[in-house]
């Protein structure tokens, strides 16, 4: 995966160098298929219960989950600075984007959660559960957030109002939410989830067979 992002890097450095934005596809459809090495060799892969769904579920969370963060970040501190004149463009593309991408977030994550947590009370007795609900409350928060842009200024915006002084520091607050529940997500990886059930690791092994 490392020699992957540095042939990923390589090619932005050269579409940027050439101004040949065509180059950028490449490196974009580079950068997800490798993003599923950490899908292939983590709990979606190695844990009890775990098979091709739960890895492609996982790689469809961790793709959207950066294209959302990460477009969020580019939004606030790329274009609205140095691009006037596409900001307006660029926010109302984007909001149509994130909306695709949070209810493949969402619908991934649930499925995932249900997998990993064989029981409702894991949320509050064991540390895997701890870490989702401080995650899930900054996914919230961030939900929330992304509904008044999408449901209060995109609205505004199509219709020709001018854009307001507050965007871009709320596009920024937004971004770091984005970049919170990243950091929660990389504290999950390395958090044990709780053990399945005996019958239902019985199951999945006869399946596997």
């Amino acid at each position: 995966m490392t020699l992957g992002y540095a042939l990923v890097a390589a090619l932005v450095f050269l579409a940027w160098l050439t101004e040949r934005e065509q180059l950028l596809w490449p490196a974009f459809l580079l950068a997800l298929g490798f993003a599923s090495g950490l899908s292939l060799s983590g709990h979606s892969a190695a844990d009890a219960g775990s098979s091709w769904l739960s890895e492609l579920a996982d790689w469809l969370h961790l793709a959207a989950a950066s294209l959302w963060v990460g477009g969020l970040v580019q939004l606030a501190f790329v274009v609205w600075p140095l691009e006037p004149e596409l900001r307006r463009r660029a926010f109302l593309r984007f909001s149509k984007l994130a909306t695709l991408l949070i209810v493949v977030l969402l619908a991934a994550g649930t499925y995932l959660s249900i997998l990993r947590l064989p029981h409702l009370s894991d949320l509050w007795t064991q540390r895997y559960g701890h870490v989702l609900l401080v995650k899930l409350g900054l996914v919230s928060l961030a939900l929330l957030w992304g509904a008044a842009h999408h449901f209060l200024v995109r609205p505004r915006l199509e219709h020709g109002a001018p854009l307001f002084a507050g965007l871009p520091r709320s596009l920024a607050g937004e971004s770091a939410v984005g970049m919170a529940i990243l950091l929660a997500a990389a504290v999950l990886v390395d958090s044990k989830p709780p053990p399945q059930p005996v019958q239902k690791q019985l199951d999945v092994a006869a399946r596997q067979r």
